[in-house]
């Protein structure tokens, strides 16, 4: 690994450690911090891609580091940070309810590995894993807050709730779909956006949670509105072709 490639990776163990120190704070019950650390681990998993490309230094090693990342920050951290927040109350049923997180998320992450040589420049088919991470993060953190009325905004019974945790699992059942996404980090603005938008939720709830409910509506819109304007760049073939290389519609 030459030196330009260890300034990516920095960030990647940086995102790394992100994501132990939400599964930390869910132990802790601390799940306002639980939530930051899981968006922390967001932005810098995403500056690490962009920092190699910029610098040119990408390599296989980083790529499949980043893998391992991922599927810690956004799929066992978000599992806990749901269980411990919700559904240790429902015993053995609870372990079974947030079980689709992890098996989504690794199951996701593992046809990315197989099926997508680009690594998600040209797009994504499935759901990204992030999105639903964020998606539990943001929730748990604006509730957890106190500032919404925490009788209508509640992480375990009402309307809102079933919204919230119904969402999730539907997002956890399209990492696994056929359904195409693009990539919208590919574009600077979305992406200096979005770290304003994650920088703000270390700041007074006044700003944080405004921050996080606009954070929540983009993840919202991306994962059921933007597939149907979303042009195919991937054709992927059919599942027992798996391990095939995938084609590009140029």
């Amino acid at each position: 690994m030459n030196p330009k490639q260890s300034i990516p990776l920095m960030f990647t163990i940086g995102a790394l450690l992100a994501g132990f120190a939400s599964m930390v704070m869910s132990a802790a019950g601390e799940f306002i911090q639980a939530a930051q650390f899981i968006m922390l681990s967001m932005i810098l998993d995403g500056l690490d891609g962009t920092i190699a490309r910029r610098l040119k230094a990408t390599s296989t090693f980083g790529a499949e580091f980043d893998t391992f990342v991922d599927f810690s920050s956004f799929g066992l951290a978000p599992a806990m940070l749901a269980y411990q927040t919700v559904f240790h109350r429902f015993g053995i049923w609870g372990f079974f309810i947030v079980s689709p997180i992890l098996i989504c998320g690794a199951s996701r992450l593992a046809r990315f590995r197989m099926v997508d040589p680009f690594r998600g420049q040209k797009g994504y088919l499935g759901l990204p894993i992030t999105t639903a991470a964020g998606w539990i993060a943001l929730f748990v953190f604006v509730a957890s807050t106190g500032v919404l009325d925490e009788e209508w905004f509640s992480l375990s019974s009402g309307p809102v709730a079933a919204f919230g945790w119904g969402a999730a699992l539907v997002m956890c059942g399209l990492e696994i779909s056929r359904v195409h996404y693009g990539k919208p980090t590919k574009d600077p603005v979305a992406q200096i956006v979005s770290v304003v938008l994650v920088t703000l939720l270390f700041f007074d709830a006044r700003a944080a949670v405004p921050a996080a409910i606009t954070l929540l509506g983009f993840g919202f819109m991306y994962a059921f509105i933007s597939p149907l304007r979303h042009r195919r760049e991937i054709d992927v073939p059919d599942e027992e072709e798996e391990e095939e290389p995938v084609s590009v519609h140029h």
